[in-house]
């Protein structure tokens, strides 16, 4: 016979392959499922978490670290009128380009053709 809580069961059970499979695998890990615990282990969760924001913030400072680079590069004014009427670009984003090519106009040009 058919009952309904079969059919429940039967759905509940799910067959895991491959980077699912090691995906779940690690979630039960961290939830201590494969040793019968119930918690969350705190102090895993703690650390990846201490491990993310660490990673955001060096990222953070990276990325300040090299807007202060790009500032000290100097450029000229003709070069970026230049770029933003070849590459019918905005001035903010000219400038950007310009400075990240040590303010050589030829190289900004060439990388925002290439970029195209």
């Amino acid at each position: 016979t058919d009952r309904p809580d079969d059919d429940e069961e039967e759905e509940e059970k799910v067959v895991r392959k491959g980077e699912d499979a090691k995906a779940h695998k690690e979630l039960n890990k961290l939830s201590g499922d494969n040793e019968g615990e119930k918690e969350v282990d705190t102090g895993k969760a703690q650390n990846a978490l201490s491990q993310l924001s660490n990673a955001a913030e060096a990222e953070k400072l990276a990325k300040l670290e090299r807007e202060k680079e790009l500032a000290k590069v100097k450029i000229d004014k003709k070069d970026v009128e230049l770029i933003m009427s070849e590459m019918e670009i905005d001035e903010s984003r000219a400038e950007r380009v310009l400075r990240e090519h040590n303010g050589e106009p030829v190289k900004a040009l060439q990388y925002l053709i290439d970029s195209k």
